[in-house]
């Protein structure tokens, strides 16, 4: 959970009890405000979010208008300034996303909450440290607790579910005589079928990740893993197995993605698209339908599609491993996001 006593400190002036917990109920109405968007806005609220925090710029209008509204119910002399204003407003949205992120998980397959803390895990793992120590601590405090909580949910969202006998049938006697049995009979038969369908969806997902396993081979690009660059396969076995899962990637997944992965060489964004080469063209191709809206989140399928990249992350350089992990991360939140989860 957050603690606001502690990012208080981020402020030199005016903050003490009183302040501490005026904005302890803001931040309950902005953790409130990200729960009732939809995944695909808590995607690109989280892109928006984290660009707006690495390039210490302000917040759109509509966004920073959310935090001003509800400081204010509790601050009524609160006033979005360069200076001060815009910055806690930041503060506060990822505090409010910290608690949402840190709340227990509802079981659901793709919810606005996982897709929050998978966009703010991807967007904020792309970026370089800020050099202010006390808003650093705070992003990564988001950070950590949204990777925690992907990779709890990936997991849990894999376990197998008890089949449950057939419920009593119990029948409305005031409902027409056609329909009685057959509404009580569907109650009672409901559960057990719906745990059986979803453990065939995750037997399916099992089956279709390990014949591609089996197979050694890109589905994407109708090639042979062997030869590729370490980087480039890192980066084309992430977003093929991204493309066979029906949750948020597990650590066995990723394991298995970067199984022969030898990280001999770093390479920054602006190498990596150079080193896919001609392979460039096809992924751009399978991935012509990943939103442009959330080009934080999405940086590295962002550049395999233009080809370069305006990131300010762009030229660091990190491990085929990494990029590897990336691109499963990325391609699962893309699958997941446009319905398009467990084939390519």
């Amino acid at each position: 959970m957050s603690n606001m006593a502690e990012y208080a400190l981020i402020f030199e002036t005016g903050t003490g009890d009183d302040w501490v917990e005026k904005r302890k109920h803001a931040i309950t109405d902005i953790r409130n405000w990200f729960k009732v968007l939809s995944p695909l806005s808590a995607v690109s609220n989280a892109s928006i979010i984290a660009a707006s925090i690495a390039s210490q710029s302000a917040l759109p209008p509509e966004i920073a208008a959310v935090g001003e509204e509800n400081i204010q119910k509790y601050a009524s002399s609160f006033v979005r300034s360069v200076d001060q204003g815009e910055l806690q407003i930041k503060v506060l949205m990822m505090a409010a996303a910290i608690d949402l992120v840190s709340e227990p998980s509802d079981g659901s397959s793709w919810n606005t909450v996982d897709a929050l803390a998978a966009a703010f895990w991807s967007a904020l793992w792309f970026q370089s440290p800020l050099a202010q120590i006390k808003v650093e601590k705070i992003r990564q405090d988001l950070l950590q607790a949204s990777r925690t909580r992907v990779r709890r949910v990936a997991n849990a969202a894999r376990e197998r579910r008890t089949i449950p006998l057939i419920g009593t049938v119990n029948i409305d006697q005031n409902a027409a005589n056609g329909a009685k049995v057959n509404h009580a009979f569907s109650r009672a038969v409901e559960p057990m079928v719906s745990a059986m369908r979803e453990n065939a969806a995750l037997d399916r997902e099992e089956l279709d990740f390990m014949w591609w396993l089996l197979s050694d081979r890109s589905e994407i690009l109708d090639i042979p893993f062997a030869g590729m660059h370490d980087a480039v396969r890192a980066v084309v076995a992430g977003l093929d197995a991204a493309a066979k899962l029906r949750r948020l990637p597990a650590d066995a997944h990723r394991n298995i993605v970067l199984r022969n992965i030898v990280d001999s060489e770093s390479l920054s964004l602006i190498e990596l698209i150079e080193k896919l080469g001609s392979n460039r063209n096809k992924l751009a191709e399978n991935l012509r339908t990943v939103s442009n809206d959330a080009p934080a989140v999405f940086p590295l399928i962002a550049a395999i599609k233009m080809g370069v990249s305006d990131t300010p992350f762009a030229n660091e350089k990190i491990s085929a491993s990494e990029w590897g992990a990336r691109a499963l991360l990325e391609g699962a939140i893309h699958h997941l996001q446009a319905g398009t989860v467990g084939g390519l």
